[in-house]
């Protein structure tokens, strides 16, 4: 989230726009394209396709449509259905792979795996950018302040899942796209927020800073299908965190504030 570079949206972005007061129903999505391989559930955010190669931050004139969505209960709405989706989908794949009801040495051994991204998946970055101090703007030092604090606030429905997939037996593997450097306290931010156990925490090396997370984020998980895990699910807050395969099922959390292809 803090190595791009943000764009405000124009007006040409006005389409994609929540309406305040609402929100969108959790369905199946469908994308297409890259996203064709992995079916995707969701609430449907009116988001750009795929194709869109730049970034957006929501502009401050937009900004009062996303508080005006979290106030409504939409937000909460939406996460909660996303979630429980994400969990009823778990169970039944478990069933279905590693054999029904199996116990968690037999999960181990199935080598079942969630894969889950971490900024406004796992923590929330909507208390920054909605202060009106700071006002939807970027300010990378200051997110890095954040971050070494762990001062973003847990995201609970998505750390109960995690928490529930790791009570099973299944390995958890955090892709973010935060940079290397700042591994020593994403770890420690996950142990807080209750997020343990992870088998791996995946963030970007000098050399990937150029590819999209799509790219970036599709090649981590190829790289844990070849050393044999099955990847039931990967949930996160963009569309380029499940697409271009490498994950059975995804599921897409509601974040109208910005957009990484």
């Amino acid at each position: 989230m803090t190595t791009r570079t943000a764009l405000a949206l124009t007006a040409a972005a006005a389409a994609l726009a929540i309406p305040a007061a609402s929100h969108g129903a959790v369905v199946s999505l469908g994308f297409g394209g890259a996203t064709a391989k992995t079916p995707i559930v969701g609430s449907d955010q009116h988001l750009p396709p795929l194709a869109v190669t730049t970034d957006y931050l929501v502009s401050p004139a937009m900004g009062a449509n996303i508080v005006a969505l979290r106030q409504s209960g939409g937000y909460t709405a939406d996460i909660n259905g996303t979630v429980s989706r994400a969990r009823t989908y778990l169970d039944g794949w478990l069933d279905r792979t590693c054999g029904k009801n199996a116990p968690v040495a037999k999960v181990r051994k199935c080598k079942a795996m969630v894969v889950s991204d971490m900024d406004d998946t796992l923590v929330s970055w909507y208390q920054y950018y909605s202060d009106p101090a700071v006002n939807w703007t970027e300010n990378p030092p200051v997110q890095d302040q954040i971050m070494q604090a762990c001062g973003t606030p847990a995201i609970q429905p998505s750390v109960n899942l995690l928490r529930r997939a790791t009570a099973r037996g299944v390995a958890i593997v955090v892709i973010t796209g935060r940079k290397q450097a700042t591994l020593p306290y994403t770890a420690s931010c996950l142990e807080k927020i209750g997020v343990t156990g992870v088998k791996q925490i995946i963030q970007r090396s000098p050399q990937q800073e150029t590819l999209t997370a799509a790219v970036y984020k599709s090649r981590a998980r190829a790289g844990l299908e070849k050393q044999g895990w099955k990847i039931a699910l990967s949930i996160g807050d963009q569309v380029s965190d499940m697409s271009q395969g490498h994950a059975d099922a995804g599921f897409l959390l509601p974040n109208p504030m910005y957009f990484i292809p």
